[in-house]
């Protein structure tokens, strides 16, 4: 409605402000972003996790509203459980595959809004990019219109908040939104082949940024499929 149009709004012109207080946030690729369509050509944006600061940054460099997955404890009640609904939060059981949210997710894709999902499941350790869940493979291919999947790479919010601090402190972040893998790329891929595409991309785009953790994502993701490969020929026959 026009109240929470208002209210999204307003608070992404305060947390612009703020972030580029705190953060000196600076956002690239805001035009690789799809447009809304109205119904249909929904955007399935996949980002990585380093802070408890990126799911309030992901959204503040955009002119559209992002619909996101958040854990289900933050849902009980009051305030906090109705802001989440008002900034298009709903929740997800993240100790098993959560089909309530999939669908949830699935619904507004093909409604046409834009959804953004952190495949990795949790906030990075050291601020690289680690496995991507082959769940996301479970959203997609449940959606009944085109839906675009959309890389993004969130740098620097892991020195601004790292798993081990409390509180978050002033340091430089930047979004870099990268363009969309069309639906001609991903559909029919395994879930597995689909989670390696989305890792590559994103590693990608931390390099083109010049992360300080970009070295790291890239030997983590070789040496993940080093040991994919290695099970697969130990389970080999003969």
């Amino acid at each position: 409605g026009i109240g929470q149009r208002v209210a999204w709004n307003s608070g992404r012109m305060i947390s612009r402000l703020l972030s580029m207080l705190l953060f000196r946030l600076h956002v690239t690729g805001q035009a690789h972003v799809p447009r809304a369509r109205g119904s249909g050509g929904g955007v399935l944006m996949v980002t990585n996790h380093q802070s408890f600061l990126d799911p309030w940054l992901i959204g503040i460099g955009l002119s559209r509203q992002v619909h996101s997955m958040a854990r289900d404890t933050l849902y009980k009640g009051g305030f906090l459980h109705w802001l989440m609904e008002l900034l298009n939060a709903f929740p997800v059981r993240r100790a098993a595959a959560d089909l309530g949210a999939i669908r949830t997710a699935v619904d507004r894709l093909d409604k046409g809004f834009l959804v953004n999902l952190f495949p990795e499941g949790t906030r990075s350790e050291d601020g690289s990019i680690g496995p991507v869940a082959p769940g996301v493979s479970l959203i997609l291919n449940r959606c009944k219109s085109e839906v675009a999947l959309l890389p993004v790479v969130i740098d620097g919010a892991f020195e601004a908040w790292p798993r081990s601090a409390r509180f978050p402190r002033p340091h430089a972040i930047r979004i870099c939104y990268g363009r969309p893998i069309p639906p001609a790329e991903w559909k029919g891929l395994p879930a597995e082949a689909l989670a390696l595409r989305i890792r590559t991309e994103l590693v990608k785009l931390q390099e083109g940024m010049r992360s300080a953790h970009a070295a790291r994502s890239r030997e983590r993701r070789v040496e993940d499929a080093a040991r994919v490969a290695s099970t697969g020929r130990r389970r080999r026959p003969g």
